[in-house]
């Protein structure tokens, strides 16, 4: 039942609404497709699966999130956000784990604010033992400190879990880019000395991303074909945008949000708690929070309702299916005309 559900649950997550525009219309089944050959069950099903059977309670887990930067997205993006809470609660209060949320330092006071809306608790400090509490650390954007941040935080924290979602990574020449091929490296936290020290730990990576330039995809040649600046970029690297960065599990969506969505609710699915799926009145108070402490749409580069140019009535949608196929599948109601 658990590839039942995640094969319609990966339908929803992998629709493309987004405007038309300087973007390519028509990957994200392409995408998906030449991640399924790799995993061979549905993506949200996998990912659920080994977060499940790995994740004890007490056990600590590390998410990173956060993209978008100067010169055209100052303050960030929403993307990945959401999806990063939204996994964080079921996490802490599904599972039982103590969560830890990374990302630049431009991101912390929105992500604060995103974590209360998403109904759990900031860590004010050590002696802080509330329910329902993470910890936030900043994720520095300079590459020396940032190989002291992915030492200290594995060797300090012995996560079970380290998962990336919306996380840009660096392409094979180590240059981070956006999606259409623009350098950003400056301006993000560089996660190949983490990811490659927790492989080397034998801690449980997962990546979710939805253009093929996030940490997860460098198991994933197939976007350097697939995504038009994928195997060549607009900088003088020349090596494209696609990431190098592996991780155990990846999933790519439509927008990396709602694949953040999609594992919470195949957990959700799994320990039999329904109540922690990301429902649309839970999407749209995430959402909220985001755009009032500053983060724009992704798309827009405005403060609007909306998550990589997809308006709020249909993240709500989306959420809301999501979590039908769900709960139905937890309903036993026999048809009494059949």
């Amino acid at each position: 039942m658990p590839e039942i559900i995640g094969q319609y649950v990966d339908q929803i997550m992998t629709t493309e609404l987004r405007p038309l525009g300087n973007m390519p219309r028509g990957v994200a089944h392409q995408l998906y497709e030449a991640v399924r050959r790799h995993t061979g069950k549905p993506l949200s099903t996998a990912m659920a699966q080994a977060i499940v059977n790995r994740v004890e309670p007490g056990d600590r887990v590390v998410i990173l999130c956060g993209a978008g930067g100067p010169p055209s997205l100052p303050t960030g993006e929403i993307d990945g956000l959401l999806g990063a809470v939204a996994l964080a609660r079921i996490l802490t209060l599904g599972l039982g784990a103590e969560v830890h949320l990374a990302s630049v330092e431009r991101f912390l006071g929105p992500l604060a604010e995103v974590v209360r809306a998403g109904e759990l608790n900031v860590r004010l400090g050590e002696d802080d033992h509330r329910p329902g509490t993470v910890t936030l650390h900043v994720s520095p954007q300079d590459d020396d400190a940032g190989r002291d941040f992915s030492r200290a935080i594995l060797d300090d924290l012995r996560p079970c879990l380290v998962l990336a979602i919306e996380l840009l990574a660096p392409n094979r020449a180590g240059v981070i880019h956006g999606a259409t091929g623009n350098p950003w490296h400056d301006v993000h936290f560089d996660s190949a000395a983490l990811f490659e020290r927790a492989h080397a730990q034998g801690v449980l990576t997962c990546g979710i991303g939805d253009a093929g330039n996030e940490a997860g995809f460098g198991a994933i040649p197939e976007v350097a074909a697939i995504q038009p600046a994928g195997g060549t970029c607009r900088c003088p690297c020349g090596a494209g945008m696609a990431a190098a960065v592996t991780t155990d599990h990846v999933l790519t969506a439509a927008i990396s949000d709602w694949g953040g969505y999609a594992v919470t609710a195949l957990i959700a699915y799994l320990v039999e708690r329904p109540d922690l799926i990301a429902d649309a009145d839970y999407v749209e108070n995430l959402l909220r929070a985001a755009v009032r402490a500053g983060v724009v749409c992704g798309w827009h580069a405005r403060p609007t309702l909306s998550d990589d140019g997809v308006p709020l009535d249909a993240q709500r949608a989306a959420a809301t299916l999501i979590r039908t196929a769900v709960t139905q599948a937890l309903t036993r109601a026999p048809s009494p005309s059949h």
